[in-house]
């Protein structure tokens, strides 16, 4: 019984190892030269609160900071992206993601995807790919997320000229 409990023990870490999660592929990219990996708190996207109504500003608390993986193709390392993106593509279609959108064209596709419930997302991620640059994988963190508050953070976001803020705050930390 004693090698039967072992035996179980010991399939059920190896089956958990050959998954892996999107934050465990943060982490071991996160040293890779080829790989830019930034987190973005919320405070970086230089908006006044005082113009913010109430329900903007609930939806801009429950937001923390968005985790950003980029992999910029290049010649030097052409023959890397097409590995990692079969590894990107197996952990959100292997995990419990389920799109929320889906664009594509011929040289860029993207998706939306959500983990969890639409009510309480546990993880809200953007995958954007194309073929001739690289790809992009962005983790939004937060508690009591809601994608409800996403969309009205998003028209808060785009109203106050906030992208344009961390772009340049990012610029410059670069």
């Amino acid at each position: 019984m004693k090698k039967l409990l072992i035996f179980a023990v010991v399939v059920a870490f190896a089956s958990c190892s050959k998954t892996q999660s999107i934050q465990s592929y943060y982490v071991e990219k996160s040293e890779d030269p080829n790989f830019l990996v930034i987190d973005i708190p919320t405070s970086i996207l230089g908006i006044n609160n005082e113009v913010l109504n109430e329900e903007e500003q609930a939806a801009l608390d429950s937001f923390q900071k968005l985790n950003v993986l980029m992999f910029r193709k290049t010649a030097a390392n052409g023959e890397q992206f097409p590995e990692e993106l079969k590894t990107v593509r197996e952990i959100i279609d292997g995990q419990q993601f389920d799109p929320l959108m889906v664009v594509s064209d011929r040289q860029f596709s993207g998706k939306l995807l959500l983990e969890g419930s639409v009510e309480r997302p546990d993880e809200i991620v953007f995958f954007g790919s194309a073929t001739d640059e690289g790809f992009l994988l962005a983790r939004l963190i937060g508690s009591k997320m809601q994608v409800e508050k996403a969309v009205v953070l998003a028209k808060a976001l785009e109203r106050e000229g906030a992208l344009d803020n961390a772009v340049d705050a990012i610029g410059q930390m670069l």
